[in-house]
């Protein structure tokens, strides 16, 4: 992620509208799978620390990573889960194998250029049964400016996510994509995008669809929690993944 645009983010992950729904739905998503209790989650990539306030069971024991060091900081400061600054391939020591009940990656994996290595590892951290929870962007040809600034070297389908995780030695639990009710807006603007007038890319998306439009977007992405107690969408702009360690 850019510098100069890591600052920015800091600051839309906490009010932008996306944000502020994707972690209501992420929250539902992660209650409805079945964790032991006390569970120790392991979050990777945790921006400016929202998440580890807001998503995940009442009880678990949380450590996170974050590469960035200054949303690393915030992240520390915001809450009372420990906060290393670090990479997936340069894990401190604290961050043991066999030791998780759970690892999470939100938007992260994309990020990661050898992303088969980074589910192995993810692996060793987990103990036997526990489960590796993640989301990314989907499908190649909505790749436009967000994709830039993020430094993103991929998004992803269904079926090339699950060979993944399956090619780590995961059991897929439940895939879906997610971020359905917007796509057709959201593919519109991407594609017109590609071809017209371009947002600078320290600001990608988030150009878009700011102030009044802000509760009615947010209002339709978290419609989809209702839908998705009981059903799996064919489409979307995201992925969402659980998997198993044998």
């Amino acid at each position: 992620m850019e510098k100069s645009y890591a600052q920015k983010y800091a600051s839309l992950e906490g009010q932008h509208w996306w944000f502020r729904a994707r972690r209501l739905l992420l929250r539902d998503l992660l209650a409805r799978l079945a964790w032991p209790r006390q569970p120790r989650i392991l979050e990777i990539g945790v921006g400016s620390g929202y998440n580890l306030l807001e998503i995940y069971p009442s009880d678990a024991r949380l450590d996170g990573i974050e590469p960035d060091e200054a949303l690393a900081k915030l992240a520390a400061a915001r809450s009372p889960t420990p906060v290393f600054q670090a990479s997936i391939d340069r894990l401190p020591s604290e961050i043991r194998d066999g030791f998780y009940d759970g690892v999470t990656m939100f938007d992260v994996l994309e990020h990661i250029q050898d992303d088969a290595r980074a589910l192995q590892i993810v692996n060793r951290k987990l103990k036997p049964g526990g489960r590796v929870v993640l989301s990314v962007p989907a499908y190649l040809w909505l790749w436009g400016q967000q994709d830039v600034a993020n430094q993103h070297y991929r998004r992803y389908t269904l079926r090339e996510l699950r060979r993944k995780l399956q090619a780590a030695d995961f059991t897929v639990e439940r895939m879906t994509y997610f971020n359905t009710l917007l796509f057709p807006p959201i593919a519109a603007i991407r594609l017109i995008a590609r071809y017209g007038r371009r947002p600078h890319a320290q600001e990608g998306d988030f150009i878009y669809a700011r102030n009044a439009s802000s509760s009615v977007l947010l209002t339709i992405f978290v419609a989809e929690r209702a839908l998705l107690r009981y059903v799996n969408f064919p489409f979307g702009v995201s992925l969402f993944a659980a998997a198993r360690k044998p």
